[in-house]
């Protein structure tokens, strides 16, 4: 500092300058000082060999006025960013590097426009992470990175299943601000399904997102939801409700006689409780155990209710709801003929939990609320739907942005809880695992540190399993610190934008060498411009993410075997344009 001071001193009084007035010992001198970065590592090649090789670390050291210091160009800039580059053509060109936000020098030297390859093997069945706040371009990239899964399956002949919630309807609807969408990826729902409250028949890939609540196969389901309704409504803390929450309507081992009897009563009460909240109609197997006697009592009193030996069989709701009336009477009246066992679940058992609640007519009012979401034309649980799509290989993007929140969370809970159930018994049974992907937006409302280790809660179970059954996690905050420390020790791809928080960048600190990134992070604002770490990669990159757009669309298309379409901002698609004509 005494030097530099006394040569600028001497240049202002000469009028000279600054290196007119220097010599060639103060120049070596004051370039020692003026030169600060990190050691990334070094590049080498092993002897006799081609192969360029790259070692994290350096194992020499010299004098500073040994070392040159170069600007690499385009070419070669872009390939130390897309380190290490494999041959085939799993590759995404995500971006360009950017050095700064100032782009001058980058420009005069013509180093702005290198190109960043990622592998997209790197975000197949892999956890990847987008940090960022508000309006920096975590929806761009997840948008880039889709569209490249998209595509890289449908070259590879081995389509990946994507599942995307939408909780904005950002991605199931063309937007103005891109002139596309995912949607457009393909035009039936053989490639592209979107599950809405609301689906316009006139588009093939828009599926109904309601189910029908007296299905069989979404009786959990249904259960779920309207459980999660009362535990949120005013009477959640009444204390007849606490075994109500407690009641879990899943079909047992059907050699579980005992288990039996009590799930057949229980869901004689709840289809009961439809019919009585407005939600009636026709019933399929749905078969009740009594004794004999008792169904000799009962007569042929009871319209669309048949009797075969000791069971009888409701063809409605009409019907549930006037037999559990009837045997609440013979229970009242103390027939003899009605077992022990129906008199302790009357007494004290889940079924007592049940009609508790239809007596308090809690349960009557969360159906009513719930009663938009039943479809009666609609078929199997959105689950097995979601899971069957995975495995074909489909982009699905659920619509969250409509519709009660209570209902549209545990249906969307309900969907994780089937895809790691399947995933697990195929890695029980030895099975190959079905790698899909698992976007997820907003994600600190989902997977929250503190989060306890419930098993019951499909997030926590995701964030866990993912990886042992080849689960793709894409998952997107504008809160490191919100996510918990598990989730980030175990995710391989990093893509963070500008964060305005010390505490997220000290956070952020913990993991790779994003320390030496944080005063930029928290200082650059620029829409888009990331710091970059893949599994593969051996160091953080900064890019500049490429905007998401149409022509990303018909590439991944093309690939697909399908033509090339115009956007249509009414969320369908347009042929594209022949040549020389004007859309």
């Amino acid at each position: 500092m005494q030097t530099r001071l006394a040569v600028v001193r001497d240049a202002s009084d000469s009028g000279k300058d600054f290196d007119d007035v220097t010599d060639e010992l103060t120049r070596n001198e004051l370039q020692q000082s003026a030169f600060d970065c990190e050691v990334i590592g070094t590049f080498y090649t092993e002897p006799n060999a081609d192969i360029v090789e790259f070692g994290s670390d350096i194992d020499n050291v010299v004098s500073s006025a040994r070392y040159q210091v170069f600007l690499p160009s385009e070419n070669v800039l872009s390939w130390i960013a897309s380190y290490p580059e494999p041959r085939g053509n799993n590759l995404l060109t995500l971006g360009v590097v950017r050095f700064s936000s100032t782009r001058r020098r980058a420009r005069a030297a013509g180093v702005d426009a290198a190109p960043v390859r990622v592998h997209i093997d790197d975000f197949v069945a892999r956890k990847t992470a987008v940090f960022g706040m508000t309006r920096t371009g975590k929806s761009n990239t997840i948008k880039t990175l889709v569209t490249a899964v998209y595509q890289h399956g449908a070259e590879a002949g081995a389509m990946v299943g994507q599942l995307i919630f939408d909780p904005q309807g950002e991605y199931a609807n063309v937007n103005e601000q891109d002139q596309t969408g995912l949607r457009l990826l393909g035009d039936t729902a053989d490639h592209v399904r979107v599950y809405k409250e609301r689906p316009d028949p006139s588009k093939p890939v828009e599926q109904a997102l309601r189910i029908n609540f007296l299905d069989p196969a979404t009786l959990s389901t249904v259960w779920a939801m309207v459980q999660q309704e009362i535990a949120e409504s005013s009477s959640s803390g009444a204390q007849y409700m606490a075994g109500f929450r407690g009641v879990i309507m899943d079909a047992p081992d059907p050699s579980d006689f005992s288990a039996l009897n009590h799930f057949e009563r229980n869901r004689l009460a709840f289809y009961a409780l439809l019919e009585r909240a407005g939600i009636s109609g026709a019933l399929s197997s749905t078969r009740v155990t009594l004794s004999t006697a008792l169904i000799a009592d009962l007569g042929s009193t009871i319209p669309n209710l048949t009797a075969n030996g000791k069971y009888v069989y409701l063809q409605h709701t009409s019907a549930a709801k006037s037999l559990l009336e009837w045997l609440q009477l013979q229970n009242a009246s103390n027939n003899s003929n009605l077992s022990k066992s129906w008199v302790d679940d009357f007494s004290a058992g889940e079924l007592a939990d049940i009609i508790k609640a239809m007596d308090g007519r809690a349960g009557d009012a969360a159906i009513k609320r719930l009663k938009p979401f039943h479809d009666p034309a609609a078929v199997g649980d959105i689950g097995e739907l979601v899971w069957n799509d995975m495995v074909a290989g489909r982009l699905v993007i659920i619509d969250l942005s409509r519709g009660n929140g209570t209902v549209v969370r545990t249906l969307s809970e309900r969907v994780v809880t089937t895809l790691l159930n399947h995933a697990q018994d195929d890695f029980a049974e030895g099975k190959t695992s079905t790698p899909f992907q698992i976007v997820v937006e907003e994600a600190h409302n989902l997977f929250e540190r503190g989060s306890k280790d419930v098993a019951g809660n499909p997030w926590v179970r995701l964030s866990k399993e993912a990886a042992k059954y080849k689960i793709g996690l894409l998952y997107a905050t504008q809160e490191v610190s919100s996510v918990d420390q598990r989730i980030l020790s175990n995710t391989s791809n990093w893509l963070v934008a500008h964060l305005n928080s010390d505490n997220e960048t000290r956070e952020l600190s913990h993991y790779y060498d994003f320390k030496t990134w944080a005063d930029s992070i928290r200082r650059v604002e620029d829409q888009g411009f990331v710091r970059m770490k893949t599994y593969s990669g051996k160091y953080i990159v900064p890019v500049q993410v490429a905007k998401f757009d149409h022509e990303m669309i018909n590439s991944a298309r093309g690939a697909a075997g399908l033509s090339p379409v115009a956007p249509d901002l009414d969320g369908g698609t347009a042929p594209a344009a022949a040549s020389g004509e004007v859309l």
